[in-house]
């Protein structure tokens, strides 16, 4: 996938986890729409800038090279999102909680948008 495909994915997951009313009575795939969001829009920057983006761990080096030469929130956002991919597979987190969060993804996803460009 290019920059702008890994964008509009983060983009239709988003609006998956908006509108889909199944994810709206599941928590689980609720969270994990979410940080699919959130891991798509960390993917098309690194894409973007050459970087490697293959794994997990990828991400996190990713958003911690953004929080430190553009915007300390992306790293701060990034980290919270985990806590939905966590979510997906411990379901310790309510309902307020991840609206929460989803709130977060949703300013992560138009930080990163604007990198892509």
């Amino acid at each position: 996938m290019n920059p702008q495909e890994h964008i509009a994915t983060a983009l239709d997951f988003l609006a998956l986890a908006d509108d889909s009313p199944v994810a709206q009575q599941n928590r689980l795939l609720h969270s994990e729409l979410l940080w699919c969001a959130a891991a798509h829009a960390v993917k098309a920057v690194a894409k973007r800038r050459g970087w490697q983006n293959s794994s997990h761990d990828d991400l996190f080096d990713i958003a911690n090279r953004l929080s430190t030469t553009v915007d300390v929130r992306i790293g701060r956002r990034f980290r919270q999102t985990n806590l939905l991919h966590r979510n997906m597979y411990e379901g310790e987190m309510d309902e307020q909680e991840i609206a929460i969060a989803q709130g977060q993804v949703r300013r992560l996803v138009r930080l990163l948008e604007a990198l892509v460009g």
